[in-house]
């Protein structure tokens, strides 16, 4: 499961990266760039899955404690 969500987030983040250096490339190039309207649906995907691991630590430290984790 953590090397799950490590790999989910190393991809969101890269991901990330990658769609600003091409708005950057964009802008440098005289291009006009679409105005974003709101969160978008990857975004709004991604903090879910976070949220759910992180109940899901939470609730682990709750019932067992630290031992929980080796």
């Amino acid at each position: 499961m953590k090397f799950l969500f490590g790999l989910l987030l190393f991809s969101f983040l890269g991901w990330l990266a990658v769609r600003l250096l091409i708005v950057k490339l964009r802008r440098m190039r005289g291009e006009t760039t679409p105005e974003q309207k709101g969160p978008r649906t990857v975004t709004l995907v991604c903090l879910a899955l976070i949220g759910i691991y992180a109940v899901l630590i939470l609730w682990r430290l709750y019932t067992d404690g630290f031992s929980a984790f080796g």
